[in-house]
């Protein structure tokens, strides 16, 4: 004997609940898609502009030339190009004074920069200083002043205008290779940022 509590599969229920889970995979799948299709024509977008800046850098006269990034290094936006100069020789000591040597590689980078400034957006200068060793406090005054010596180099010798300046003070929280303690540590980063909104 059958039993009669035993329910009947309702075939357009079935295909119906399939149809829906199907939509909802395609939805996701679309969205994935073009979330890495923006990210991927971010990228382009700006690439020529990024490779003339690069071209001009390389071309220029520069006894020092600063050391340039792959964005996957500090995982910046698109639109960014980070360019770094190490702190031995470009300032005086443990402080923020700009030796002459220093003062001469950084203006003759801005200037390579104001020449191109058609190509870019705003320039943020990132002070970084070595790794605090455990209970010692961090030096966040000596980034912020060593990225403001170099804010004033680019804007009164390089010829770059104050409002496409900003700096950022780092201190011992972003080393260079993630490895504590490390000679890089002690540097100055020029992020040249390509896109029409600042980057973070």
């Amino acid at each position: 004997m059958t039993s009669r509590l035993q329910a009947d599969t309702n075939p357009y229920i079935a295909f119906s609940d399939l149809t829906l889970n199907l939509v909802f995979v395609l939805i996701f799948f679309l969205g994935g898609i073009l979330a890495v299709g923006q990210a991927g024509w971010e990228q382009v977008r700006y690439r020529n502009a990024q490779e003339r800046v690069v071209q001009a850098v390389r071309a220029a006269p520069l006894k020092v030339r600063p050391l340039l990034l792959s964005p996957a290094q500090r995982n910046d936006p698109p639109g960014a190009q980070r360019w770094v100069f190490r702190s031995k020789g470009m300032f005086l000591g443990d402080t923020a004074a700009l030796s002459p040597a220093g003062q001469t590689a950084l203006v003759a980078f801005a200037r390579v920069l104001r020449a191109e400034q058609g190509q870019w957006k705003r320039v943020r200068i990132e002070g970084h200083t070595q790794t605090s060793k455990p209970n010692m406090p961090e030096r966040w005054d000596l980034s912020a002043t060593r990225a403001s010596a170099v804010a004033s180099a680019f804007y009164l010798k390089g010829g770059i205008s104050p409002n496409r300046l900003a700096i950022a003070a780092r201190g011992g929280q972003t080393p260079y290779a993630s490895v504590k303690f490390d000679p890089r540590n002690e540097r100055v980063e020029i992020v040249v940022e390509y896109a029409q909104k600042s980057a973070p």
